[in-house]
């Protein structure tokens, strides 16, 4: 459960509380995010609307750190500055590389993962960030959702309790950082997206109570400080198992945040909606009512506003008496809270992380990754046995998504520097297409495809990712590898291929082994 503030804390809160208006309350509860506003374009905003609560993303830690600074400097209240991460504090461009929560539930060892909290913690509170939107302590039930996969650490309850209670303790334990356990009241079940529709948890709540209401509870047991639901609904418990899909988004229903949430589950610390430009929400309530049923249904902080726009919609709101001064108050004694449990207003910086500390980072990060690897099939073929003169090929395949901006394609390029040390010749190709590939391969002998893909690179379910690999027109390599058809097939191919593709003379085209490795080094 949450640690009670200490008494120096608590007076704090309420001598601060005191001193706001509703006006400034109300700005408490707006967490806008903006990453290629300039730190001037932040302190203009400051000036039309008090926001107490900051998103930040793509900087390195000086940038993001000059900037906190400028911003504390010119707040009233000690500004909550937050993110996503769920691999390190990787808001920050310069900061340790973990691998993604599916590898440290495959590795499945909770002190390493408790590292990765209070690095987390350590490299984010000097840059000036406090607040992690993470740990994803879902259920990847339905290996077709999107939203969870490599984002989540299993299937498993025990595991993801192991995981998850390891991972917030890390985040927290040193008062450094906040963490957000989500995606409540529980991701994993359907096969959609929240970005295009609400997604529905279909169990039953005795099920419900055995899986992901054993999760949440050791979540919030281990003190969790805030909760993000998703734009999830969970039908048995809102009264709407004959027709779910009529079942609001736990973002804008009351009955699961203070009934479920907080009365039953005894979850007392700050609650922030997910991302409030999804279609998940947006299509279930009008524009200019959206943020004030958001507040009014409990969450405490409205993550990614309009924010000028939903600023005037509250204090309308609250003079129109459809949203209570109570209420407001109410939300923004949470937000002040957990600035001070990290102690905002003694000092809203960290120490400098050591050298040996980031020494120290960068081993577990390894030693994650080499636990994690998992042989699902191929055993019979691997280890390859390579002759010392070996022509070798590697290919990365990477998604061109909509994402790329924010996570530009990550290649394996210390798989290629490990093969040359070992004496091999090596190509390597990104994205060919089929005439190079062909070219290429008819070349080498062994050919390692790198299939650098995530569920979220293209929005829906995974089997729109599946679709999106026609855009990548490697697969001719395996249609006309020997080993893949039917002999019937095979001859008309390769002497049309002959035909098209003549050889140099005195040499004899080898086709090539294939190897297939998968990556999911990608950043964000």
């Amino acid at each position: 459960m949450l640690t009670p503030l200490t008494t120096a804390q608590q007076q704090w809160v309420d001598t601060t509380l005191d001193s706001l208006t509703i006006p400034e309350c109300l700005g408490q509860l707006l967490c806008p995010s903006s990453p290629r506003s300039t730190t001037e374009e932040w302190l203009e905003l400051m000036q039309r609307v008090p926001f107490g609560t900051i998103s930040l993303r793509g900087a390195s830690t000086a940038e993001t750190r000059e900037r906190m600074r400028r911003l504390q400097a010119a707040a009233k209240v000690p500004i909550l500055a937050g993110g996503d991460m769920e691999q390190g504090a990787n808001t920050l461009t310069d900061s340790t590389e973990f691998p993604r929560p599916m590898a440290m539930g495959a590795a499945n060892d909770p002190e390493l993962v408790r590292v990765v909290g209070q690095s987390t913690a350590a490299e984010a509170r000097y840059a000036g960030m406090h607040w992690t939107f993470s740990p994803v302590i879902d259920l990847n039930y339905n290996f077709r959702n999107p939203i969870t996969n490599v984002r989540a650490f299993g299937d498993k309850p025990e595991r993801v309790i192991r995981m998850a209670t390891a991972m917030i303790e890390g985040l927290q334990g040193e008062g450094l950082l906040a963490a957000t356990a989500k995606h409540f009241p529980g991701d994993g079940m359907d096969d959609r997206d929240q970005h295009l529709v609400t997604t529905i948890n279909n169990l039953p709540m005795a099920e419900w109570q055995a899986t992901y209401g054993k999760v949440w509870r050791a979540a919030i047991d281990a003190g969790v400080m805030c909760v993000m639901p998703g734009h999830i609904s969970l039908p048995a418990y809102q009264g709407y198992t004959d027709r779910p899909v009529d079942a609001l988004p736990a973002t804008l229903d009351s009955k699961l945040l203070n009934g479920l949430l907080r009365d039953e589950l005894g979850f007392d610390g700050l609650i922030i909606s997910d991302a409030t430009g999804m279609i998940g929400m947006t299509t279930r309530v009008p524009t200019d009512q959206r943020v004030v049923e958001c507040i009014k249904a409990g969450c405490d902080v409205y993550l990614f506003p309009e924010t000028i726009d939903d600023y005037a919609r509250l204090l309308g709101a609250v003079e129109e008496g459809r949203l209570s001064e109570e209420r407001v108050r109410e939300a923004a004694r949470r937000v002040l809270e957990l600035k001070a449990r990290l102690n905002l207003h003694v000092d809203p910086f960290g120490p400098k992380p050591s050298a040996a500390d980031a020494q120290s980072y960068q081993a577990t990060a390894q030693a994650i990754a080499d636990k994690s690897i998992t042989l699902l099939r191929g055993g019979d073929v691997l280890p390859l046995t390579l002759a010392p003169d070996s022509r070798i090929l590697t290919v990365t395949i990477g998604a061109n998504s909509q994402f790329n901006r924010f996570m530009p394609p990550r290649e394996l390029v210390i798989f290629d520097e490990e093969l040359q040390n070992r004496g091999y010749q090596v190509e390597h190709l990104l994205n060919p297409g089929d005439d190079e590939l062909l070219a290429k391969a008819g070349e080498a002998d062994v050919v390692f495809m790198n299939l650098l893909m995530l569920p979220y690179m293209v929005m829906g379910s995974i089997d729109n990712l599946v679709g999106h690999l026609g855009h990548w027109r490697w697969r001719s390599l395996f249609i006309d590898h020997p080993q893949r058809l039917p002999h019937r097939v095979r001859q008309p191919l390769r002497a049309a291929r002959a035909a098209a593709h003549t050889q140099p003379a005195g040499r004899v085209q080898r086709q090539p082994r294939i190897a297939a490795r998968r990556s999911e080094s990608m950043v964000g």
